[in-house]
């Protein structure tokens, strides 16, 4: 990719240029000086909490950038440089990246979904049923990107900004005309979404998660309310989750075509669960009947989100529901297996009170008296304390055996995590002790030992993660795949 800086720089708000050359050619961009490996890139310095990037400014020349964006005249002028001075570097990179990648958001059409719960299962679902519809579609989500039927890995739920662009020039290249993607409350905040322009909005629901970074509940909500009064323009759709006690806190400000979705309350789409049980759900939209894999009812609100979005897109209704129950359980999301011994294994990705709760509920709810619930589960280190003792509580009284043990603790003492999560009251009848293992296998290896003919053994909060990160180091881990060697050997 070789672009001129001239043309690059088109609606990016220039403070100031010293050093400006309107032929000037520009073959890549980055954020991080350490990254630039090679002549005529530029370097975007930008003022951050923790880490100024504008003491980086020399490195970054040294190692071939030939043009600075920054928020403040560097001390010491280059001559062969070009320097652009912006208010904020970041925006400026939202709008730069788009150039450079030749705005691919003004050719596909792309659907941001945001929400504390469903995001990767609503965008992941509408990935699988475009693709099935023939359509040709990219997937930026938690489980990395898709495009067509190619994966990429990813780090973050919401990459940065100039990944965004180069995946999506690489799918509009390849023919692609829509685009499904995760928007985190991390990414919103951070303004790894700029410059991108947003067909649709899809509000799953919002509960407790991430404080240890907003700090409060007010402003997680702020945060996801700022994507659908700032992203979304008057020709874009909002569609919003009517169920959720928070949804018109969400659209107060709103300039897009406002839709609702939802089981209970009036909305444009609704659905009805006609059967519910630990298989999947019979549900009827339209009057079509028809059976789906994914059970509990928060999937059905994932599977109606992904409808109404399709609608909005403008997919005809009939081939929608002739291809929507063909879509597969995702890796991860309440994703099952069924042992010879009779055990049953759900691990799922819930990582929050209401996740866990909501899986745990779901799950309670359809299985039969006889059946045990079992659950492992741990709480992320360096992440929201608050939540793990909620968590805890959660497991405890839901559950019939409860086993807590690690999650990622990352730099944090795991022990410590564990006696954060045991920091509850309970009046649950026919108290039982809560095992504590460490060791997330042996945790996973005991809850198999235990358990008996026909139970059930939640494994929860990882999902589709196949490393543990202990320390700054990420080990390979993978629940399902662990859970299927324990029961390969087991004989009950």
């Amino acid at each position: 990719m070789k672009k001129l800086l001239e043309d690059i720089l088109r609606e990016v708000d220039v403070l100031k240029m010293i050093g400006f050359s309107s032929n000037k050619w520009i073959e890549g961009l980055s954020i991080c000086s350490k990254m630039i490996k090679k002549k005529n890139m530029i370097f975007f310095a930008h003022k951050g909490t923790r880490t100024d990037g504008h003491r980086f400014i020399i490195e970054a020349i040294q190692n071939g950038a030939n043009t600075i964006v920054c928020e403040k005249k560097p001390f010491l002028i280059q001559k062969s440089i070009t320097y652009v001075l912006v208010q904020d570097s970041i925006i400026a990179l939202g709008t730069i990246s788009s150039n450079f990648y030749d705005n691919p958001t003004r050719k596909i059409k792309l659907v941001g979904i945001t929400g504390t719960n469903g995001k990767t299962s609503v965008a992941t679902m509408l990935h699988s049923l475009f693709y099935k519809m023939g359509e040709k579609t990219i997937l930026i989500s938690t489980i990395g990107i898709k495009i067509l039927s190619k994966k990429f890995t990813t780090e973050h739920t919401t990459p940065n900004i100039i990944d965004i662009n180069k995946y999506l020039n690489i799918s509009m290249k390849q023919g692609c005309k829509y685009g499904f993607m995760e928007v985190s409350s991390h990414g919103i905040h951070q303004k790894r979404i700029e410059g991108l322009l947003f067909a649709g909005g899809v509000f799953t629901n919002i509960t407790h998660d991430h404080l240890d970074y907003h700090q409060s509940f007010e402003n997680y909500l702020s945060v996801k309310r700022f994507f659908f009064e700032n992203y979304l323009q008057k020709n874009s759709f909002a569609l919003i989750n009517a169920d959720d006690k928070n949804s018109h806190e969400i659209i107060k400000n709103v300039f897009a075509k406002t839709y609702f979705y939802g089981l209970k309350k009036k909305a444009d789409f609704r659905i009805k669960i006609l059967i519910n049980n630990i298989n999947g759900n019979r549900l009827i939209i339209n009057g079509h009947s028809f059976f789906t894999g994914f059970i509990g009812e928060f999937n059905v609100y994932n599977l109606l989100a992904s409808y109404a979005t399709s609608i909005l897109l403008g997919k005809n209704k009939h081939e929608i529901l002739k291809t929507i129950n063909t879509i597969k359980p995702i890796k991860g999301r309440c994703e099952q297996f069924f042992s010879n011994s009779g055990i049953r294994i759900i691990v799922d990705y819930a990582h929050n009170p209401d996740g866990i709760k909501t899986v745990l509920n779901t799950i309670k709810g359809i299985k039969k008296k006889e059946e045990k619930l079992i659950c492992v589960i741990g709480c992320g280190g360096n992440r929201d304390k608050e939540k793990r003792s909620l968590m805890g509580k959660i497991v405890y009284e839901t559950c019939d055996r409860s086993i807590f043990t690690s999650d990622n603790p990352r730099e944090e003492d795991p022990e410590k995590i564990l006696i954060d999560m045991k920091k509850f009251i309970s009046n649950k009848k026919n108290k039982k002790d809560i095992l504590t293992i460490v060791n997330r296998k042996l945790a996973i290896q005991t809850a198999i030992r235990i358990a008996k003919r026909k139970d059930i053994i939640v494994i929860a909060g990882k999902g589709h993660e196949n490393y543990q990160e202990i320390q700054g180091k990420r080990y390979p881990f993978d629940d399902m795949k662990i859970a299927k060697k324990f029961l390969k050997n087991l004989r009950k």
